[in-house]
């Protein structure tokens, strides 16, 4: 149940592609963009939300709101590294 919640916690946390511009560019984004940029946010919310976990699991400071604090973690780690990645992929395009 832990890696599911990472899972949705990292798609919740991903930028899809051009989320800076804002919406006065209507530009239409492939699909694929959103797709790749999709698993990687949840590779990388599993990713991080289990490395966390596991680095609290014997952190009296937070106890009984471990898995509470691995989500954002993972949700956090996601945002960052997707809006990199998304930032990377527009910038090749012009």
């Amino acid at each position: 149940m832990g890696t599911l919640f990472f899972a949705a916690m990292g798609l919740c946390g991903t930028k899809y592609p051009g989320w800076w511009r804002g919406p006065k560019k209507p530009d239409p984004e492939p699909w694929w963009k959103f797709a790749v940029i999709s698993v990687i946010g949840i590779g990388i919310g599993i990713a991080s939300g289990m490395f966390f976990n596991d680095a609290i699991a014997n952190d009296s400071v937070f106890a009984g709101q471990g898995m509470i604090a691995s989500g954002l973690f993972s949700f956090a780690a996601s945002n960052v590294v997707t809006g990199l990645i998304s930032m990377g992929m527009e910038a090749g395009r012009e």
